[in-house]
């Protein structure tokens, strides 16, 4: 199903891009400007949001069904619908607005899903299994020794991913509030290890970040994610075995007591929710 999903994100972004660019470009020559417009909204909210997340990195999450999004990209079929069939404008126009409105859907109700199960080898209540990490200056560091305080574990997809590096950024401009709980936070991504110190750079001293090489971590833990990295991305030096977005808060000892295993790589918890559930005296396993 993955090998699906790489290549039909790129094609509904390249998809989304080109209907924005074609919408415009009628709006401003005409005519037909009602039913551009219409074709302009099936991909401009869905294009703004990602290049947003890419390029201000303050995206950690949206509403995992886009509401406005979707609802805009109607507005925009049933726009593109009466130039067609009531002011006599091309068919061509609905065409196209009906084609963005399916990528968009088939984008939220499926691509962005995982359709994952909870792991069980990070149940609430267990030990974390030992696992090796690799640290930006390459040295070499284990899952127990990290643990012997509290520490939050949170596995990244890597740089590539604009909402990986909106919940990166998000933490650490947060990072006081889990140095004040006492709070370890490690960000852990199966990636290169330069793309790793890329990463770490300029971040709080306080935040950690280690590369899995391999991704052996990921697959210890049942996280990984097969044939997970988007089409045409490995010339960026990225593998295409990714992980799971995935979150697990350990007590001293690395005992497990709370995971976030999202099915739904655009809802990430905020630094809010992870400190509560680290801290609540009765932390439980949740998923959204």
């Amino acid at each position: 199903m993955n090998a699906f999903k790489r290549i039909y994100v790129m094609f509904y972004i390249t998809l989304a891009m080109g209907l924005t660019i074609a919408g415009l470009v009628g709006v401003v020559s005409g005519p037909h400007r009602m039913g551009w417009a219409g074709v302009s909204l099936t991909g401009l909210p869905l294009v703004m949001m990602l290049m947003s997340a890419m390029l201000l990195g303050r995206t950690a999450r949206t509403r995992a069904d886009l509401p406005v999004t979707l609802v805009l990209a109607l507005i925009g079929v049933a726009m593109a619908a009466w130039q067609s069939f009531v002011a006599s404008g091309p068919a061509l126009l609905v065409i196209l607005a009906a084609a963005g409105a399916l990528g968009l859907i088939i984008y939220i109700r499926w691509y962005s899903r995982f359709g994952r199960t909870p792991s069980p080898v990070i149940e609430t209540g267990k030990t974390l299994p030992e696992f090796e990490l690799t640290a930006p200056d390459g040295t070499t560091v284990t899952s127990t020794a990290l643990a012997l305080r509290p520490t939050v574990f949170i596995f990244i997809r890597g740089n590539w991913c604009p909402l990986c590096m909106g919940q990166v950024n998000e933490i650490s401009a947060a990072a006081g509030d889990f140095v004040k709980a006492g709070v370890r936070v490690a960000f852990i991504a199966p990636q290169p290890l330069a793309k790793t110190r890329v990463l770490a750079k300029g971040r709080p001293e306080s935040i950690e970040f280690y590369s899995d090489i391999g991704n052996a971590a990921g697959r210890l833990l049942k996280i990984h994610n097969p044939a997970g990295l988007p089409l045409g991305m490995e010339i960026l030096g990225y593998r295409s075995e990714t992980v799971l977005p995935t979150l697990i808060a350990v007590g001293e000892g690395g005992r497990i007591l709370w995971t976030h295993e999202t099915d739904n790589y655009r809802v990430r918890p905020a630094p809010a929710v992870i400190l509560a559930g680290i801290a609540g005296p009765a932390a439980q396993k949740t998923s959204s």
